[in-house]
This record gives C-alpha cells, structure tokens and sequence, in this order.
C-alpha cells in the first residue's frame, strides 16, 4: 500500500534550496581552475584566482601547452591532456607569435621555456617570473617579484616591492616604481630607471643609461660607456670601465668616474667627485649672478690618474678663485667652498673675472670670457686667457711656459725662456 507523504510549503521550498546548492558545488569547485584559449596567433592563459600557480609554457610545432600545478580548463583551440588535468594543449592555425599569461593573487610562478614572445603578468604577491630567448614584456605588479630577462629586447616592469631583477642578455627597458630594487642590467645596452627608494642598479656590460630617479641610489654602470644620471637623493655613482658621463644632480653625491676618460658634472650638493684613470673631464657650477645658486655646494673634486680637468663652464658669470693645491674650501665662487686636490692638472673659469693658480708642477689654465687674472707658478705651464683683457704669469721658475692672451687686450708677464702669443701688452721683470 502506498501512502501520499504531505510536506509543508516551507519544507519544499528548504529541500529545493539545499539539493540546488549540493548540485551547485562541483559547478563552483571546477570553477577555480585557470583558462587557456587561443585568438589568432596568440595564446593566452589566465591562472586560477586564489591558488599559487606554477605556469610553464612549452611548444612544439604550432602546439603550445600550458603546464600549471592547479587546474586548467582548456577554451577556444585547445585540448586537455588525457589523465593530467593541469596541462592543455593549444594549436594555432597559424604558427604562434605570442603567449599572454595572468596570475593574480599568490606568490606565482611564471616560465617561459618557448622561443616565442610571452607577456607575463605576475599580479600581486611575491613573483618569479622568467623570460624567453625572445624579446619580451614582463610585468611583475606589486610584491617582492624576482623577474627574469633571458634573451631577446626585454620590457620589465617591477611596479610596487622590492624587486630583483636581472635583463639578460639584450637591449633591455627596465622601470620600478618604488620600494628598494636590486637591478642588473646584463649584456648589451639596458636602460633602467630606479624608483623613488633606494635602489642598487648594476648596467653590467653594454652602453647603458641608468637613471636614478629619488632615494639614496647606488648605481655602477659596469663596463662600455654609460650614462649615469642619479636625480634627486644623496646617491654614489660609479662609471666602472669606459669612458663614462655621470651626473648627480640633487643631493650630496659621490660619483667615481672610474677606467676611461670620463665626464662628471657634481650639480646640486656638497659633492665629490673622483675621475679615477684616464683624461677626465669635471664640471663644477659656480652661483649665478643673478643669485640662481644652481650647482652650488661645497663640492671635492679629485682628477685622478691621467690629464684632468676642473671646469667651471663657459655660461656661469660669477666670479671664480681656483687652484690644485688640495687646500680646503678655497676654490670657486665667492663663498662655494670647493676643494680641487692636487691631482688635477687643468683648470677652466668660467665667464666672470676669474683667478686660476697653478701648482709647483705643469698645469694648463684657461680663463675663458671675463678679464682673467691667471698664474702658472712651478713648472711647465700652458696659459691661454680666451675672451676679456687677461694678465697671465708663468712664473719665474727658469722653466719653459707657453702663454697665449686670446681675443682682446691682454697683459703677459714674460719671463726668460717663455713662448707669448696674441699680448697686446708685454710685461719684463
């Protein structure tokens, strides 16, 4: 005998909700699985959301698989693999040309082991991800990612995190936006900008242009020559090998030319600056005198090994006292307090009425524009006063100088032996 069984409204209503959610569930738990599809000649995978994904990317022929450690479900163009439900097999009609790859919210892990370009976003969280032979855009959003160039003309980005990130061999494009970055640029020439933290940037081989950007920045440009620009913070600059242009711009800088003939401006700052080997040039700015104190600081300044320079430029107008006797504070404009050690053998003012003294060894001063006052002292001297009525003395030493007053109505103290040239005026003991 078979009886009716009567169940209330509520209860039906409860029993529909809970067999409609049991049934729901393998829906949703199949739901947290990556996706892979292809467009065209692009492969594109985005990752489980949730889960820490362990992407690499292989190929064969026009077949590209995706190889994860959670679930992928494969789209448009591609196939499962039989028995491995974290690996899918996607063939273009084409040959490929790219891969894309997403992760999102764990510490992930992204490889490219094709040859074919991948463009890799690591989300959030700390990241690995590594490049391809080709040239690729690896973009390590925020967290602590540790990114990998590899081959090819790569674009890296670290965004937020203290990265670490090597370019690999190539032409590389390198940017971080803040915390404390560790950068190598690799082979070739890279160009890398800092973020506004403090951050170790290393050119390696290549001509390379490495930018500083803010915090207290150590950056060695390595080998070739470089282009060092530290911008805003008290940052120590080296050139390494080759011949090298660094610039400190604000800040108390410390910048080292290293092998080469180099060329350091110290800018904004009480600076030093050391040319290391080779004919370095280095430019130090005097005060406007118009009261623009661009350059201005208490800068040191040591030549090195090699035939260097101090120059105080050709568009500054202040008045500049200047000497290599290693004395310190009394080189420059009027209350500058620069230092010029005795290892720089050329000195040139700047447009105003400057005073250059040499040393008791060969030196070459240069007035430039304004009437110049400039003494050779011991040694063989080269003196040449430029524009504005100069007076020039090499000193009285016995030894040969050669003087020359440039343009306009110059005064040359001649002693025995030395050579003159374009002295409206001759000066005898």
């Amino acid at each position: 005998m078979v009886r009716s069984v009567w169940l209330p409204r509520v209860a039906l209503t409860l029993f529909t909700t809970v067999s409609a959610a049991a049934l729901a569930a393998p829906a949703q738990a199949a739901a947290v699985a990556g996706f892979a599809s292809v467009s065209g000649t692009t492969v594109q995978y985005k990752a489980a959301k949730g889960k820490q994904n362990k992407v690499v990317v292989t190929r064969s022929g026009n077949t590209v698989t995706i190889d994860d450690r959670v679930a992928v479900k494969p789209g448009k163009g591609c196939k499962a693999v039989k028995r491995d439900k974290t690996k899918v097999r996607c063939t273009t009609s084409k040959a490929p040309g790219r891969v894309r790859v997403y992760t999102y919210d764990r510490a992930d892990s992204i490889r490219n082991s094709t040859s074919l370009p991948i463009y890799a976003d690591g989300g959030t969280a700390a990241d690995t991800i590594v490049g391809g032979p080709a040239s690729d855009r690896l973009d390590g959003q925020s967290g602590a990612d540790k990114i990998y160039g590899g081959g090819g003309n790569d674009v890296i980005e670290g965004w937020t995190g203290a990265n670490q990130i090597w370019g690999g061999s190539g032409e590389d494009h390198i940017r971080v936006w803040t915390g404390a970055n560790v950068i190598y640029g690799g082979a070739a020439k890279d160009t890398v900008w800092g973020s506004n933290s403090a951050d170790r940037i290393y050119g390696e081989a290549g001509r390379d242009e490495l930018f500083g950007q803010g915090g207290n920045d150590v950056i060695d440009g390595g080998a070739d020559r470089d282009y060092i620009l530290g911008e805003d913070g008290v940052d120590v600059l080296y050139g390494g090998a080759g011949n090298d242009y660094l610039r400190g711009d604000y800040g108390n800088d410390t910048l080292h030319g290293g092998d080469g003939v180099d060329e350091l401006h110290a800018e904004n700052g009480n600076d030093r600056v050391y040319g290391g080997a080779g004919d370095d040039q280095i430019y130090a700015n005097a005060i406007q005198n118009d009261g623009d104190k661009e350059g201005q600081g208490a800068d040191y300044y040591s030549g090195g090994a090699g035939i260097d320079r101090v120059s105080y430029g050709s568009y500054l107008t202040s008045a500049v006292t200047a000497d290599a006797d290693g004395l310190n504070g009394d080189d420059g404009a009027d209350g500058e307090g620069d230092t010029i050690a005795t290892d720089v053998e050329t000195i040139w003012g700047g447009s105003g009425d400057d005073k250059l003294y040499g040393r008791d060894a060969p030196d070459t001063l240069v007035g430039g524009a304004g009437d110049d006052r400039l003494q050779g002292n011991g040694g063989y001297d080269v003196l040449y006063g430029d524009g504005g009525d100069d007076y020039l003395d090499g000193g009285n030493d016995g030894v040969l100088d050669a003087l020359d007053g440039g343009d306009n109505y110059d005064s040359c103290h001649h002693w025995d032996m030395d050579e003159l040239g374009d002295c409206e005026r001759y000066i005898t003991p």
